[in-house]
């Protein structure tokens, strides 16, 4: 009843105070992971603890000598069970239980069918003249709240050319740094495993019963008869020096009928401390931490290396991060514009419509040719092909990352319902539902100025790819380094150290045990190995081939700076002209409106004009309004591509990506949560609001 007690305050505290915890990282591990939060337990510190547990476990009332022994032995037996992440399936390797692997391969047999209800989406809505446009609900979306959606359901960071169709594997999601981290083979973990003490247990039972011809080989008689029993423990490790320590106790007994024995059965231990230490090739802890223990030329898969790699993998995330933020930006302004034109397209067909019936009016009267009415007939018709385009749009591709220039160049095509599933795509809502997502932003008309030093030092500073290249060349160096301990030869200096003790008895007073208590058996071992490769081929040929990588990364690293800077150079001039095509496309639509109010004034006054010249200026008017828009939306994507450029596209889109995992979020519900978080679902008023009532 007290054994159960005292296991279950063991437990109690083992909730409350953490052994690990109690702890402080090994200098391999300081040095390599500034953020490790799992830290490796120093023997020096077990006595500290047990007793911190026993003065806490038992009471003042036992003060017996075998309760505390008792409770010490289970706190111990606690602490290296506890700490150890182990996983048994006696079922399945031991009685070959297959069950799990068989419902595997039924799935696999069936075509791999799915195992959950498939989402699907309601069908798409039929949007085909303007009426229906003012029958739909619309979701006014910012270009901030478009972002924040987008980052709720970023478990998968899309793209556009259906890269998770065609090649899911180079698809990027939030495990990319973890997968990182975890990579059995050349991860963060499994470098560090490498230090990692190591644990042995053997036992052997063996009974001989055999004849011999000759006395001499069976020990004094013709016949012999043994029962043997061997058992191993040890406990090694390898340090961050690259030295190889172990504590062993072998154990065994030994029963048999020679007549030369002491004893007629016997038990026989030992203790034994092995250390081999490197003193040129594989030792000190650059070497180890770099290459790790085991390395050869050229296979380099230290701590070190791991924590690069998973650094570049961050860096690659931010990357892909920041082409998808500019592809959701890319989509937004896309949406924007094709509203803008299909109100500039809606308003030309107004436009002709009233022309085309005026002329037809007059052709009944017989006032007008039948050419006349022919010609306002056929471009009403040529409106109306265009505003069908508007609303529904091609399947082309739209403005998307690296198509033209880094953060992609304004494509300019028409299309609502295109422009809207593809931003739909993007953050993650759903194909289609009742409502069109509609932006509520406009593009800026304020001219923007960069201090050219400024965002230079920024983009060599904080651009993704360049992080990479300097990481790979900082590994490449860490590689040098590792590369040249191969060019001295192999020296380690071995020692053993053993105590002996002999009984018939293991345990006792006159036991094997006893007499290895009292030292009177000590033995040792020491020695030196040298191992001389001649002529360090291999070793030359790491070296040099370190040294080729260093500079054709560096070589690549200058590239990358140079084509930065042409992209940046290039964004900033198209910043410049865009801005200018916005003031000139304003002035030209200003002026094609005035030429289409005196003309339109004139016919209402019933003066005589100009059939050609009136289609002509509705038609001017309809290509100088979406001009004008499409210049609005080149500025804005120009503008985003500077801050793509110089590396603060997170930044501007107030988004910081954080090095922690995250839980991911439920998929997002226009219908649920989007209430909460945007404003409310209104009718659709007017397509958009005039630009230049704004301005």
């Amino acid at each position: 009843m007290r054994s159960a007690t005292i296991l279950q305050r063991v437990r109690f505290l083992s909730r409350q105070m953490d052994p690990l915890t109690l702890f402080q990282p090994t200098t391999l591990e300081t040095s390599a992971l500034k953020k490790r939060s799992s830290l490796r337990l120093r023997s020096s510190s077990w006595i500290s603890v047990c007793s911190s547990l026993l003065a806490r476990v038992c009471p003042s009332s036992w003060t017996g000598v075998s309760d505390r022994r008792w409770v010490t032995w289970i706190a111990i037996l606690h602490l290296l069970t506890g700490g150890c992440r182990t996983y048994h399936n006696i079922p399945e390797t031991v009685l070959n239980n297959t069950r799990e692997v068989d419902s595997i391969m039924r799935n696999v047999d069936a075509g791999a069918l799915p195992q959950s209800a498939i989402e699907t989406t309601q069908a798409p809505l039929t949007l085909r003249t303007p009426e229906d446009f003012d029958n739909v609900q619309y979701l006014d979306m910012s270009l901030q709240e478009t972002i924040y959606v987008a980052m709720t359901n970023d478990a998968v960071l899309r793209d556009l050319g259906a890269t998770v169709l065609r090649a899911p594997q180079a698809v990027t999601t939030q495990e990319l740094r973890g997968l990182a981290e975890t990579d059995p083979q050349a991860g963060i973990e499994a470098a560090l495993s490498a230090f990692d003490a190591q644990f042995t247990a053997i036992g052997r039972f063996q009974n001989n019963d055999r004849r011999f011809n000759n006395r001499f080989f069976g020990g004094g008689a013709n016949s012999f008869k043994q029962d043997t029993h061997d058992y191993l423990l040890q406990l090694s490790k390898r340090t961050a020096t690259g030295a190889q320590l172990a504590v062993r106790s072998a154990t065994d007994y030994d029963a048999n009928n020679a007549t030369g024995n002491l004893f007629s059965s016997a038990w026989q231990t030992q203790l034994q401390a092995e250390a081999r230490q490197p003193l040129l090739q594989g030792a000190g802890a650059t070497f180890n931490r770099i290459a790790g223990p085991g390395a050869r030329p050229g296979v380099y898969n230290g701590v070190l290396i791991a924590k690069v790699n998973t650094d570049i993998s961050s860096a690659k995330f931010d990357q892909s991060t920041r082409d998808y933020i500019s592809n959701v930006v890319n989509a937004y302004w896309d949406l924007y514009f094709a509203y803008r034109d299909l109100s500039a397209k809606r308003d030309a067909l107004d436009r002709s419509r009233s022309t085309w019936q005026g002329f037809q009016a007059q052709k009944t009267e017989g006032r007008q040719s039948g050419a006349n009415e022919a010609l306002a007939r056929e471009q009403y018709y040529r409106f109306e092909s265009d505003l069908q385009d508007a609303i529904t749009g091609k399947l082309i591709q739209r403005t998307a990352v690296n198509n033209s220039t880094s953060g992609g160049t304004f494509a300019g095509l028409a299309g609502v319902q295109a422009a809207e599933r593809r931003l739909r795509l993007l953050i993650g809502m759903p194909i289609s539902d009742d409502h069109l997502v509609r932006p509520s932003d406009a593009p800026s008309t304020a001219p923007i100025r960069f201090d050219w030093d400024t965002i230079t030092l920024e983009a060599m500073e904080l651009r993704s790819e360049l992080q990479q290249q300097r990481l790979v060349i900082q590994r490449r160096q860490m590689e040098l380094l590792a590369a040249r301990n191969f060019l001295m030869p192999q020296l380690d200096l071995v020692s053993i150290y053993r105590v002996r003790g002999l009984d018939q008895q293991l345990a006792g007073d006159n036991s094997a045990f006893r007499q290895l208590g009292d030292f009177d058996f000590q033995e040792y071992e020491a020695g030196v190995e040298l191992v001389l490769p001649v002529g360090f081929r291999q070793g030359h040929a790491a070296v040099r081939f370190a040294q080729i990588q260093i500079a054709r990364d560096k070589a690549v690293l200058r590239e990358q700076e140079r084509q930065i800077l042409h992209d940046l150079t290039a964004t900033i001039a198209d910043v410049d002209r865009s801005y200018t095509q916005v003031e000139t496309n304003l002035n030209r639509f200003l002026a094609a409106s005035d030429a289409l109010d005196a003309l339109e004034a004139n016919r209402q006054a019933g003066l005589p004009v100009n059939l050609e010249q009136l289609l002509d200026a509705q038609r001017r008017v309809s290509e100088a309004e979406s001009r004008y828009h499409l210049s609005l939306s080149e500025y804005a994507v120009a503008t985003k591509n500077v801050h793509f450029e110089k590396g603060t596209l997170l930044q501007f889109a107030n988004l910081l990506v954080l090095d922690e995992p995250v839980i991911t979020p439920a998929i997002f519900d226009a219908s649920e949560t989007l209430p909460q978080v945007l404003p409310a679902l209104t009718n659709a008023p007017a397509i958009a609001n005039d630009v230049l009532n704004e301005s």
